[in-house]
């Protein structure tokens, strides 16, 4: 039995010796792809989610912009924004289903390919300015205000 545990050891501590000791792990991402605000769209039903050039931001300052015309007949609008080609790092939208965006309050957005529509339900009938604001690190801000 002893025979046994001192082999049992001493081939422990020679396969230690030989080995580097390092486990190698795939590499990640270094950090999350930078969004491309200026290749967003506004994308919902009220222009049947196309990436037309009248829903693309616009820069003004330190935020982008797109007006709206809604119509407050009590339905939610779905909406969500991307690039041109639905790009998954580009899709921004909600954690969930129908988040709600209230009118004047700031939401972050989730940009990946799990992004959830996002809903906006206007109490009044007009232009609203949908403006982002690219906070850095993968993250945007979406904030609703009425023109």
């Amino acid at each position: 039995m002893k025979k046994s545990l001192l082999a049992v050891t001493a081939t422990l501590l020679l396969s230690a010796c030989t080995s580097s000791g390092k486990i190698a792990l795939p590499e990640l991402p270094s950090s999350s792809p930078r969004i491309a605000v200026e290749d967003l769209y506004l994308r919902g039903v009220f222009n049947w989610w196309e990436a037309t050039p009248a829903y693309r931001f616009k820069q003004d300052g330190v935020n982008w912009h797109v007006n709206v015309e809604l119509i407050a007949d009590g339905q939610p609008y779905d909406f969500k924004l991307s690039d041109s080609q639905w790009t998954p790092s580009q899709s921004c939208g909600g954690k969930y289903k129908g988040q709600p965006v209230m009118l004047n309050t700031e939401v972050y957005l989730t940009c990946e390919q799990a992004s959830e529509t996002l809903q906006f339900t206007p109490s009044n009938t007009g232009n609203y300015r949908f403006a982002i604001t690219d906070i850095g690190s993968g993250e945007i801000a979406i904030k609703i205000t009425r023109e």
